[in-house]
Protein backbone atom coordinates (compact mmCIF):
# COMPACT_ATOMS: atom_id res chain seq x y z
CA UNK A 1 0.00 0.00 0.00
CA UNK A 2 1.47 3.91 -1.00
CA UNK A 3 1.28 6.94 0.78
CA UNK A 4 -2.12 8.50 0.82
CA UNK A 5 -2.64 10.90 -1.96
CA UNK A 6 -1.94 14.22 0.07
CA UNK A 7 1.63 12.35 1.27
CA UNK A 8 1.98 11.38 -2.66
CA UNK A 9 1.63 15.38 -3.65
CA UNK A 10 4.35 16.33 -1.27
CA UNK A 11 6.59 13.66 -2.28
CA UNK A 12 6.45 14.54 -6.01
CA UNK A 13 6.42 18.31 -5.11
CA UNK A 14 9.61 17.75 -2.57
CA UNK A 15 11.48 15.44 -5.03
CA UNK A 16 11.18 17.88 -7.85
CA UNK A 17 11.81 20.78 -6.17
CA UNK A 18 10.91 22.98 -3.25
CA UNK A 19 9.93 26.23 -3.96
CA UNK A 20 11.33 28.14 -1.32
CA UNK A 21 13.47 25.15 -0.38
CA UNK A 22 16.01 22.98 -1.67
CA UNK A 23 18.27 24.11 -4.81
CA UNK A 24 19.01 20.50 -5.93
CA UNK A 25 16.63 17.94 -6.23
CA UNK A 26 15.87 15.08 -3.39
CA UNK A 27 17.45 12.05 -3.94
CA UNK A 28 15.97 8.63 -4.10
CA UNK A 29 17.25 7.92 -0.34
CA UNK A 30 16.04 11.45 0.77
CA UNK A 31 13.00 10.78 -0.69
CA UNK A 32 12.11 6.98 0.38
CA UNK A 33 13.86 8.43 4.08
CA UNK A 34 10.82 10.81 3.98
CA UNK A 35 8.02 8.62 2.82
CA UNK A 36 9.39 6.21 5.96
CA UNK A 37 9.17 9.29 8.12
CA UNK A 38 5.65 10.54 7.16
CA UNK A 39 4.27 6.92 6.91
CA UNK A 40 5.65 6.90 10.85
CA UNK A 41 4.04 10.26 11.88
CA UNK A 42 0.62 8.75 9.91
CA UNK A 43 0.88 5.86 12.18
CA UNK A 44 1.51 7.61 15.21
CA UNK A 45 -1.42 9.89 14.31
CA UNK A 46 -3.73 6.77 13.61
CA UNK A 47 -2.52 5.31 16.84
CA UNK A 48 -3.50 8.33 18.88
CA UNK A 49 -6.63 9.11 17.08
CA UNK A 50 -7.90 5.59 18.11
CA UNK A 51 -6.41 6.09 21.92
CA UNK A 52 -8.43 9.10 22.00
CA UNK A 53 -11.49 7.16 20.63
CA UNK A 54 -11.25 4.83 23.21
CA UNK A 55 -10.50 7.40 25.88
CA UNK A 56 -13.73 9.31 24.54
CA UNK A 57 -15.89 6.15 24.98
CA UNK A 58 -14.44 5.38 28.61
CA UNK A 59 -14.86 9.21 29.70
CA UNK A 60 -18.65 8.90 28.01
CA UNK A 61 -19.09 5.91 30.55
CA UNK A 62 -17.67 7.21 33.59
CA UNK A 63 -19.60 10.43 32.84
CA UNK A 64 -22.63 7.97 32.44
CA UNK A 65 -21.70 5.99 36.05
CA UNK A 66 -21.17 9.68 37.42
CA UNK A 67 -25.06 11.20 36.65
CA UNK A 68 -26.33 7.63 37.46
CA UNK A 69 -24.61 7.90 41.45
CA UNK A 70 -25.45 11.76 41.14
CA UNK A 71 -29.29 10.70 41.04
CA UNK A 72 -28.88 8.29 43.31
CA UNK A 73 -27.51 10.16 46.23
CA UNK A 74 -29.80 12.93 45.36
CA UNK A 75 -32.47 10.57 46.17
CA UNK A 76 -31.01 9.71 49.14
CA UNK A 77 -30.22 12.73 50.23
CA UNK A 78 -34.37 13.61 49.85
CA UNK A 79 -35.02 10.42 51.76
CA UNK A 80 -32.46 11.17 54.53
CA UNK A 81 -33.99 15.01 54.53
CA UNK A 82 -37.89 13.79 54.53
CA UNK A 83 -37.02 11.22 57.64
CA UNK A 84 -34.60 13.74 59.78
CA UNK A 85 -37.87 16.00 59.29
CA UNK A 86 -40.19 13.43 60.63
CA UNK A 87 -37.56 12.94 63.35
CA UNK A 88 -37.69 16.23 64.54
CA UNK A 89 -41.70 16.27 64.82
CA UNK A 90 -41.96 13.15 67.12
CA UNK A 91 -38.72 14.77 69.30
CA UNK A 92 -41.08 18.13 69.14
CA UNK A 93 -43.68 15.60 70.50
CA UNK A 94 -42.06 13.62 73.15
CA UNK A 95 -40.72 16.59 74.25
CA UNK A 96 -43.85 18.24 74.56
CA UNK A 97 -45.28 15.34 75.83
CA UNK A 98 -42.40 15.36 78.73
CA UNK A 99 -42.82 18.80 79.79
CA UNK A 100 -46.57 18.24 80.31
CA UNK A 101 -45.79 15.12 81.95
CA UNK A 102 -43.18 17.02 84.53
CA UNK A 103 -46.00 20.00 84.77
CA UNK A 104 -48.49 17.29 86.10
CA UNK A 105 -45.61 15.69 88.54
CA UNK A 106 -45.18 18.91 90.14
CA UNK A 107 -48.70 19.73 90.50
CA UNK A 108 -49.19 16.31 91.39
CA UNK A 109 -46.62 17.24 94.01
CA UNK A 110 -48.29 20.08 95.02
CA UNK A 111 -51.56 18.69 96.04
CA UNK A 112 -49.59 15.85 97.59
CA UNK A 113 -48.29 18.53 100.54
CA UNK A 114 -51.36 20.05 100.74
CA UNK A 115 -53.28 17.09 101.68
Amino acid sequence: MGPPYGVSVLLITLSTRCPQGFAEPMSKEQVDALVRAVESLLAGAAQLQARCREESVHASAMAAQLREESERLRAQSETVQLDMEDIQKRLEELLDTKAAFEARERQARKLSKQL
